[in-house]
């Protein structure tokens, strides 16, 4: 089968750019082999390899399974079925920490339910300062320490476990976390891309979908420095509730940082002492 040939079929299934994408994959070629050798005729695995890759996408596979990647805060990830795929949206968790660190001389800091690791790594690349990462799943914990290494050059200081359970003794200045947040009502609205992904990286548990951040923020003071900050990505729906969480588990200066389409992503506040 022709390159153009094939192309064309994709782009009435897949759309051009996705159609782009997955001949890259299947074949290696970027768009200017693909418009140079559009007359090439392709070999049989490159050719089966791309229309599986159209069927999975198709059948609601997200692209960047397909791809292997996705790119957040200007770093690339690798990324797979195991951890959640990283969102714009998030990158204001990684701005909210950034700002909370010049509060502190040499901030010691821990991105909690790391996923991917693409909020601790786009910190530590930014801040050019370490970031423990730490997560419940044996498999998003290995793909986050790869992930630090390739974007730091570093080993991260990476632990097991669920929540602040590997942390014992540990004290932070910043605690960072995207955690598990959606209702089962919320999950069960999304589309079907994002049913593809762990669905512990998504429902955080009670009818409010709050329960995982209830005993971050409850244990969280016990794992924070005096002033110590503590950040957490939630949906705007629940940043009132958030909020009043903190106030009365005794944090202050509660604040609220807007993501990129303006709407309430991140609340944060500090430990009183």
């Amino acid at each position: 089968m022709r390159l153009r040939a094939l192309k064309r079929d994709l782009i009435q299934s897949n759309g051009d750019l996705e159609a782009r994408i997955i001949i890259r994959i299947a074949t290696g070629m970027d768009e200017i082999a693909q418009i140079i050798n559009a007359e090439k005729e392709l070999p049989e695995e490159a050719v089966e390899k791309a229309m599986q890759l159209s069927k999975e996408r198709l059948a609601g596979t997200p692209m960047a399974y397909i791809m292997g990647e996705k790119e957040f805060y200007g770093l690339p990830f690798k990324v797979s079925r195991d951890v959640l795929i990283p969102r714009p949206d998030t990158e204001s968790l990684v701005d909210v920490a950034v700002r909370l660190a010049s509060s502190f001389a040499k901030p010691r800091i821990l991105d909690l339910c790391t996923g991917s690791g693409a909020v601790g790594t786009a910190i530590a690349c930014t801040l050019s300062l370490p970031v423990a990462l730490s997560d419940i799943s044996p498999a998003a914990l290995a793909i986050a320490s790869e992930n630090y290494e390739r974007n730091t050059g570093k080993k991260p200081d990476a632990r097991l476990g669920s929540l602040f359970e590997p942390w014992k003794g540990a004290v932070f200045d910043i605690i960072a976390t995207n955690p598990p947040y959606l209702t089962d009502a919320w999950y069960g609205e999304t589309d079907k891309d994002v049913k593809q992904e762990p669905s512990l990286a998504l429902i955080g548990g009670g009818d409010d979908g709050l329960d995982i951040i209830r005993q971050i923020i409850h244990q969280a003071s016990g794992y924070l420095a005096k002033d110590g900050a503590l950040a957490i990505e939630c949906d705007f729906r629940q940043i009132e509730s958030c909020g009043r969480i903190f106030r009365n588990e005794g944090f202050s200066s509660i604040a609220v940082e807007k993501d990129a389409a303006g709407k309430e992503r991140v609340i944060y506040g500090r430990r009183l002492s």
